[in-house]
């Protein structure tokens, strides 16, 4: 739902949304009591779930007290390889001179490097990962011991649990498995009003009614909507949401229904 510029730093609303604010769901302040006890234990730990629900905000959010050159990560556009992955922490350790070219010197000079302090590796969007990229991580991590050994997190989407879970090798060594879920009725009547000011005093009717129709229990959808609607209500010179309005947002938010394909007869 959200993005960081920096780990370790304070992370950025979807949208860029102003006056929107970080808001301690149970989720949220799960994640940073996994986290801590997974940096504490030097062990790796799984955040996953759908697209939207805020696993990498509360990644980053629970990660900002920790200092930024210790928090390694790793983010990839498309599928990575080990060589990738190689390629990417010699470039967040800052190693100087060039790359090896050959993988067991490289892997050397990265397992010596990461011996050197308490970092954590961070694996976002870790749905793209393969078995042998998840199993190149467990091999760096497995060479290290107690103090010396990374902590790793990966997050990611559905596909990310999967194959963890289905390989033996890998899912006994999570320490901590965390799933994400959209928010229920009774969470969105609680956290909505403390997430943007413009919600603080809109009804309850009305906060149901936009999370039943658009929202989804996500943060995302819900920064989506309140961007729309305060483009709205800057153009309309008005000071309150109402229904209006909302269902104005709401038809900008989603399509109006599903894309209709040439085989869909």
């Amino acid at each position: 739902m959200h993005t960081a510029d920096a780990a370790g730093t304070a992370p950025d609303f979807y949208l860029d949304l102003p006056d929107a604010r970080i808001v301690a769901t149970e989720a949220l302040l799960e994640a940073s009591e996994n986290i801590a006890d997974t940096i504490d234990a030097r062990a790796m730990s799984c955040i996953y779930g759908d697209a939207g629900l805020g696993k990498t905000f509360s990644v980053r959010a629970a990660l900002k007290e920790v200092a930024p050159d210790l928090v390694l990560l790793l983010q990839f556009r498309s599928r990575p390889t080990p060589r990738d992955i190689r390629m990417e922490l010699f470039d967040v350790l800052h190693l100087e001179g060039k790359p090896p070219a050959h993988p067991s010197e490289f892997d050397r000079l990265l397992k010596q490097a990461l011996a050197r302090r308490p970092y954590i590796i961070v694996c976002d969007e870790a749905q793209q990962f393969s078995r042998e990229c998840f199993e190149y991580v467990r091999h760096l991590y497995d060479t290290g011991k107690g103090k010396s050994r990374p902590a790793v997190l990966f997050v990611g989407g559905e596909e990310c649990y999967k194959t963890l879970y289905n390989e033996p090798a890998l899912a006994s060594r999570i320490y901590i498995w965390q799933e994400f879920t959209p928010m229920q009725p009774a969470e969105i009547a609680k956290n909505i009003p403390l997430f943007h000011p413009i919600w603080a005093n809109a009804s309850p009717e009305l906060i149901d009614f936009i999370d039943q129709e658009a929202g989804g229990g996500t943060f995302r959808m819900w920064s989506k909507i309140t961007h729309h609607v305060l483009e709205g209500m800057k153009r309309r010179g008005l000071s309150e949401v109402d229904e209006t309005l909302a269902r104005w947002a709401i038809r900008r938010s989603r399509p109006a229904r599903p894309v209709r394909r040439d085989n869909d007869r």
